[in-house]
């Protein structure tokens, strides 16, 4: 049995040697080879290093048949012998050893000298053990431990660092391959002060005309001619020059405001996110990235047109949970998609945001969009309008989460915008070719749209955040569950007659035979009035009623923006027919009875009142007092009075003139 040397100990792994696997009657030679090849292009089971000018393959790569017939691994580590890393000791021999024998070469540069040893030491390894130059698997060990110990002078990739092994193996002197880094170019130390360089140089980097180096370099290359300077920079020190640290901070507007070239310095405040659900909301609309499909749409003029459409989806998105609130699809962004969204995501929770950010969109100066918007402001929300889409950088980036991770997973999706430059941002023109010819085959439609995007939203909203997101990794919640378990402090409760007043159908009505009759959609609606003091107070007036668009059943009143209440929907009695239903006599006779029953009442608590408002019998006044307190007291005791002393005045004259007559 073979043991010595074909059973190792390297880098803390197993290895068994090809021969000793063929010697234990594991498998065969031939399935070996195949085995061999199968693993250098997929990797897997079958893994194997070149090392000792043997083939090595790693003990938990074996598959579990062949280690079935081999000793344990117990046993195999019992006899193995131990190599230390190679490429360890390839470096630790070339500082402590190897570096010696080419001071003399380089000048007694110690630093260089090491590394050039490096390279020797490599390049007799690699033919004491037979390594081929064409396999990269200890090239890239030796470049890797050459970057962590910080070696100079040497590649940091390892083809580079192969090349000059194998041009060492091959005869090139080692002072050829290994030497300091433009040695007697003194290009940097001679330019590096010059202000008028410097100053040219600025010049033409701070012209948003965002020139490239070669046209830079000769420029300045022609002013030093004009200027006849005997020295003119090269290319290189041109390039070096333009993407230094300082010049990039003076020129920083070369890209242009808001490039992604210099938003490194741009100023940058932190911000946190929303602490509760509903402390603020965000609405914008996007394409929706699947296949477009053949649909009837109204154009700009007015008309109706058939043709190839993309669907649109305009989202409302709580921004704490993530949570996609209410949506609305269509074909284009416009104000009653926005009021729709902002609807749904209304009645599907119960209250207003704290905060809503919205944009300009189409439509925003509509009638339609100033009610809501001044109702909103009404409720105390606070509605900020932004152009700048960082403003709305939540909702923005939830759309390409949604691209990446959920319509990825469809058939349908045909990639990113346009302006994508990532590798997977679009798929073939040959497969978004053969998915449109099965959408025109199978007919697929707007409704099969609205399935297909209910489906991502569906996923999105029950997916932990913990299965894709990196920056999410410890939340183990969906985004649904995250504006449930939330408390919501800051938001607005909504009712539904508030809901309705914001959102739904507003017509002018009048009370009369205590019910409101109005119509909808051509169709008559009837609604009883079974509240007393609205009737006698409201009857004849005009009024708002607001109706549900999805449900006409109840009707909710406002005098101007006061509630009034909610009535429901009486359903007209019929008289004929195997259909007959008079259930309507009796709910508005018993509305009759109720308002009777209230108007007696009413006429009996007035005449109450009056009977107690009733004057007693006046007390007996004076007639000097009644007259010198006119205006004092009531004007029936003064006329009274009056009448009284009228009538005293009147009995003392025909006294005196009785006396008069006597004599």
């Amino acid at each position: 049995m073979l043991t010595s040397g074909h059973i190792i100990n390297y880098d803390s792994e197993l290895l068994l040697s090809q021969d000793y696997i063929l010697d234990m009657k594991a498998t065969d030679y031939n399935y070996l080879r195949v085995a061999k090849s199968r693993a250098n292009k997929t990797g897997g089971t079958w893994k194997h290093e070149q090392l000792l000018n043997r083939c090595y393959f790693y003990y938990t790569a074996l598959p579990a048949n062949v280690r079935n017939m081999l000793p344990t691994r117990q046993s195999l580590q019992a006899v193995a012998i131990t190599y230390s890393n190679d490429v360890q000791t390839i470096i630790n021999t070339a500082r402590t050893e190897g570096y010696k024998q080419l001071l003399s070469i380089y000048s007694r540069n110690m630093e260089l000298a090491m590394s050039a040893a490096v390279v020797t030491e490599a390049s007799r390894y690699c033919q004491q053990n037979g390594i081929s130059f064409k396999k990269s698997a200890f090239f890239e060990k030796l470049a890797t431990e050459i970057n962590l110990q910080g070696l100079k002078y040497l590649p940091k990739t390892w083809r580079n660092l192969r090349d000059k092994v194998r041009e060492y193996t091959e005869g090139t002197a080692i002072n050829e391959l290994v030497n300091t880094k433009n040695e007697g170019n003194a290009n940097r130390a001679t330019y590096k002060n010059n202000d008028l360089l410097k100053g040219w140089l600025l010049e033409l980097m701070d012209t948003q005309r965002n020139y490239s180096h070669a046209f830079i370099y000769r420029k300045i290359r022609l002013l030093c001619s004009q200027y006849n300077l005997k020295e003119c920079p090269s290319p290189r020190w041109v390039s070096d020059a333009c993407g230094s640290s300082e010049m990039n901070f003076l020129a920083q507007q070369r890209y242009g405001a808001g490039s992604r070239f210099n938003n490194k310095y741009r100023g940058y405040t932190p911000m946190q996110s929303a602490i509760y659900a509903g402390d603020c909301w965000q609405i914008d609309g996007t394409r929706v990235n699947i296949i477009d499909h053949r649909g009837t749409y109204t154009d700009r003029n007015g008309k109706k047109v058939t043709g190839q459409k993309f669907l649109y989806i305009v989202a409302v998105r709580d921004v704490m949970s993530g949570m996609p609130l209410g949506w609305e699809y269509c074909y284009e962004e416009n104000a009653q998609a926005v009021i729709n969204a902002l609807a749904a995501a209304v009645r599907n929770t119960g209250y207003l945001p704290y905060e809503f950010i919205y944009d300009r969109f189409p439509g925003h100066n509509t009638a339609e969009w100033a009610w809501i918007e001044g109702q909103m402001r009404t409720k105390g929300v606070i509605m900020t309008v932004s152009h700048d889409p960082n403003a709305k950088a939540n909702i923005e980036r939830w759309f390409g989460t949604l691209q990446d991770v959920f319509m990825m997973n469809s058939d349908l999706y045909y990639g990113q915008g346009v302006r994508s430059t990532r590798r997977w941002a679009h798929r073939s023109k040959e497969y978004v070719t053969a998915m449109r010819q099965w959408a025109i085959k199978n007919g697929f439609n707007f409704d099969d749209a609205i399935r297909e995007t209910d489906g991502f939203l569906d996923a999105y909203s029950n997916t932990p955040y913990s299965n894709y997101s990196r920056k999410f990794a410890n939340i183990e919640q969906t985004p649904a569950q995250l504006h449930e378990t939330s408390d919501k402090p800051n938001t607005y409760p909504v009712q539904l007659h508030e809901f309705c007043y914001m959102f739904g159908i507003r017509k002018e009505v009048s009370i009369r035979n205590y019910m409101i009759q109005t119509q909808i959609d051509n169709a008559p609606y009837y609604y009883g009035i079974d509240e007393c003091e609205v009737a006698e107070r409201y009857t004849g007036v005009k009024l708002t009623n607001c109706f549900d668009y999805d449900d006409y059943s109840r009707v909710h009143l406002y005098d101007g923006a006061q509630y009034v209440g909610s009535f429901d929907a009486i359903t007209p009695a019929q008289r004929f027919g195997p259909d007959k239903d008079m259930r309507a006599v009796g709910k508005l006779k018993a509305i009759n009875e109720k308002m009777e029953s209230h108007r007696a009442k009413r006429k009996q608590a007035i005449h109450n009142r009056k009977e107690a408002a009733m004057p007693t019998e006046p007390e007996e006044v004076s007639p000097e007092i009644g007259i010198l307190t006119a205006g004092r007291i009531p004007k029936y005791n003064y006329e009274d009075a009056e009448t009284a002393f009228q009538k005293e005045e009147w009995a003392a004259e025909t006294e005196e003139t009785n006396i008069r007559n006597q004599y």
